[in-house]
């Protein structure tokens, strides 16, 4: 999976505003949608608009924990740089072979050696997408694995592939042990992204000050796709390297040190970050970023504001792009997006779910009811995906030992009416969320699944008065533990069920929907401070970490929070829902910290064992359905609108697959 929002992908927190992808062929978890009236925009373009405050800030596809999301990877870097195998067309969530950059890979030796044979595609100056273009990527993420959120040590690549060798359009994986076909698959090879020889430099000085100062420092070949994979030092020096000093709370080396990074990862990193000599405005004017591989090219980049693509005439896939300019227009708010809907100046949007009828049933859209919008159909569906806040479990720093407690993460499950939130805020699109395994679309995994935690205050009370808290409904402050020695997991007698929950806005449901839950569970005695902040913000926060915020001997930082939400999980590009980018001890996109280990027993059983994913009440799914490692929250599905007279539209998509290419007036 990919690892947070890690991720694998974050996706954004609005029930209304969501990814840009799925405003053009697809829908997606958040409700961005498609259209507008072809007879007022150019047939030469296609406009999309963002999500209010939502902005694409990374560029290079290899992207740590806060850059880890639905906006910059289905939304932005999927239009210009292709995965080795593209996932989801229409309502299909298979590997499409039609679009993947290579024949689907043979498994042979005990499934211990898997051999690729690329289709000798083209980037857009001309280099062949070949073996070494695959090889690339897999040698930067052995020398750097923990600057990738999609990494999770001991499982998959790279700690799995004990070699990797490259010869014309062949490349030939060696595994260390057996590995299932589908979750290597669907886990592993679609987050390869083949990496050009021209992206292959290096600076020869590898300072950070230096590079952030000088940019006209000297460049040099790094050799990084040809490095010997076997060999740990020929791929630092090729490649880069990760410092072996001051250790994060999960024993992982940081970044701290001016010369932290050399060979191709240190020169793709300062010119992809958002700030220094890779900053945002520089996106759409870089040599680098302008070799491509997708049907688009950046024509403007703008860091708040629109961004414009045009279509990369060397693209060897099909179809070709069909509209001359494809713009994602930035939004302030909803509201201005619908204003320049009904005035059919955009080519897909979306509205509140209140500006259409209430859904029929689940993933079914009704109509509109906005008399302008008449030129316009509603688009609704399930996702891959599920929504959730995280649990900050190192009270050593600025967590707190509270959620450490069961009983207290099963009260704040109790007090979320999920159906009922779903009902009057979402207008029935929506479906409640109470594990990791997506519901709709109707998938095996879900199956034999049982949910424990209904809507229950009652049950919430219970649940404190057993652990020792005191309540008292004729009371409004927050419940107080009584219990001689303590409730548990550090929690002294005395502490009061006081916490902070940060999240990000710019949707009005999702503040009501919060705004909801914390009166509910003022009924069972929990008291929660509610903090908002823009959705970059909130995103780099929740997945900075569990700990003391940024410093200047630690750069990246550990979020200062105890209850964080950004949004959801979209399983993609690891598309396999096997847990271990969410839930094992020391997973990058577990940022809360959450360490179990009977989870990371279970994990183990289906991902390096022989058990079945879908193995119902053995599961790791249902385990974490039951202790709650996150808050689990419903899944909007979405009330996107698309022009009647856009060509070529498919079925929402689950994944979030994005295929503007495909579209036409």
């Amino acid at each position: 999976m990919r690892k947070v929002n890690s991720f694998r992908r974050l996706v954004g927190a609005g029930v209304i505003a969501g990814s840009i992808a799925a405003s053009l062929v697809t829908t997606a978890p958040s409700g961005a949608a498609v259209s507008a009236h072809g007879d007022q925009v150019p047939k030469t373009a296609l406009i999309s608009p963002m999500a209010p405050t939502d902005h694409a800030n990374m560029i290079f596809p290899y992207a740590s924990g806060a850059y880890f999301t639905v906006t910059n990877m289905n939304d932005f870097q999927n239009y210009l740089y292709r995965p080795l195998y593209w996932v989801g067309k229409g309502s299909d969530i298979t590997i499409q072979k039609d679009l993947s950059l290579a024949a689907l890979p043979v498994y042979s030796n005990g499934n211990k050696t898997i051999t690729i044979t690329m289709k000798g595609w083209k980037f857009s100056n001309g280099e062949t997408i070949d073996a070494q273009s695959v090889k690339f990527f897999l040698d930067l993420y052995a020398a750097v694995p923990f600057r990738y959120a999609g990494y999770v040590p001991g499982f998959g690549i790279p700690d799995q592939v004990s070699n990797v060798t490259a010869s014309g359009n062949v490349l030939t994986i060696t595994t260390s042990v057996a590995v299932n076909p589908n979750w290597f698959n669907y886990n592993f090879l679609t987050e390869i992204t083949p990496f050009p020889r021209a992206w292959d430099k290096k600076y020869d000085t590898p300072s950070t000050d230096t590079i952030a100062n000088t940019p006209s420092i000297a460049i040099s070949a790094a050799n990084c796709g040809t490095a010997d994979y076997t060999n740990i030092v020929d791929l630092a020096a090729k490649c880069g390297y990760y410092p072996n000093s001051t250790a994060d709370a999960y024993g992982v080396p940081h970044h701290n040190s001016a010369a932290a990074y050399n060979g191709a990862y240190g020169y793709l990193y300062y010119n992809s970050r958002p700030s220094g000599t890779g900053n945002l405005a520089a996106y759409d004017s870089s040599p680098i970023w302008s070799v491509v591989d997708g049907p688009w090219k950046l024509s403007s980049f703008s860091a708040t504001g629109d961004i414009v693509y045009v279509p990369n005439n060397q693209y060897s896939g099909l179809p070709k792009p069909k509209f001359a300019t494809y713009t994602q227009k930035a939004e302030a708010s909803i509201d201005t997006e619908k204003l320049q809907l009904e005035a059919g100046q955009l080519d897909t949007g979306y509205v509140q779910p209140t500006d259409v009828s209430t859904s029929p049933k689940p993933g079914v859209a009704g109509h509109n009811l906005i008399s302008q919008l008449s030129g316009y159909t509603v688009r609704t569906g399930g996702s891959w995906a599920f929504y959730y806040a995280y649990y900050n479990f190192n009270a050593a720093s600025s967590g707190t030992h509270l959620v450490q407690s069961l009983a207290v993460r099963q009260a704040f499950q109790y007090g979320i009416d999920q159906l009922t939130l779903i009902k009057a805020l979402y207008n029935g699109y929506g479906v409640p969320g109470y594990g990791p395994i997506p519901t709709l679309p109707a998938n095996v995994f879900s199956k034999g699944l049982v949910n424990h935690y209904a809507f229950s205050t009652t049950k919430g009370i219970a649940a404190l008065k057993a652990a020792g808290f005191t309540w008292d409904k004729n009371i409004s402050h927050a419940a107080v533990c009584t219990k001689a020695g303590g409730c548990g997991n550090g929690i002294t007698q005395g502490t009061a069920l006081n916490l902070t929950y940060k999240y990000g806005t710019g949707s009005p449901t999702q503040d009501a929907q919060m705004n909801a839950e914390k009166a509910s569970w003022a009924k069972e005695g929990i008291q929660v401070t509610l903090s908002t902040d823009t959705p970059d913000n909130i995103a780099s926060l929740c997945t900075s970490g569990a700990g003391s915020a940024p410093t200047s001997g630690n750069p990246d930082g550990n979020g200062d929070w105890q209850i964080c939400q950004y949004g959801g999980w979209l399983y993609a590009p690891d598309y396999y829902p096997s847990g271990e980018l969410l839930f094992y001890t020391g997973a990058l996109s577990n940022p809360g910290e959450y360490s179990n280990t009977t989870m990371d027993a279970l994990i183990d059983a289906t991902t390096k064992g022989t058990t079945a994913l879908n193995a119902g009440k053995n599961s790791y799914a249902q385990y974490a359905m039951d202790q709650l490692p996150y808050m689990y929250q419903p899944t909007g599905t979405g009330t996107g609108e698309i022009s009647k007279t856009l060509k070529g539209v498919l079925p929402p998509n689950p994944t979030g697959a994005s295929l503007p290419e495909f579209l036409s007036k």
